[in-house]
């Protein structure tokens, strides 16, 4: 028959102790990287953006009923009127956004948008074409641009 012992109040005990609590340490550490790693951006007349890390960011508004631009926005450009948008769309899209968008080219390609933040109108998606037709008809300024 076998008998196994343990080592109490040594050495190694103690060495147990420290490693949990450098363990814990780091699990903390973790969980307030991660807690703060959401950011929002002021895009004025309660539009912002949103970001929450990887793909998800986004265009939404506090107020009902206006406009957003869903996941991923690559780049944007605002002013006191209007915000321009280059997105490439996150799919499957996400069933809490208000409407259930259209992508013609597929989930490869770029995608245009426009919103009025006066009017609460958005436009899009849009081809690039479609886009620089919309910023002609809308008036929008050429010192908003997109990369």
């Amino acid at each position: 028959m076998l008998k196994f012992t343990t080592m109490t109040g040594g050495y190694f005990e103690k060495e147990i102790s420290w490693l949990k609590k450098i363990f814990f340490f780091f699990c903390f550490i973790f969980l307030i990287a991660s807690c703060s790693s959401d950011v929002t951006k002021d895009l004025g007349d309660g539009y912002f953006l949103r970001e929450e890390g990887g793909n998800v960011k986004d265009i939404l508004c506090e107020q009902p009923n206006s406009g957003e631009i869903p996941a991923t926005i690559i780049d944007y450009d605002f002013d006191n009127n209007f915000i321009i948008a280059k997105q490439k769309p996150k799919l499957p899209q996400d069933p809490l956004y208000k409407k259930q968008y259209n992508y013609k080219g597929g989930g490869d390609k770029f995608y245009y948008w426009i919103i009025n933040k006066k009017t609460h109108v958005t436009i899009g998606p849009m081809n690039e074409f479609e886009f620089d037709k919309e910023r002609v008809k809308n008036h929008i300024p050429e010192a908003l641009d997109l990369k």
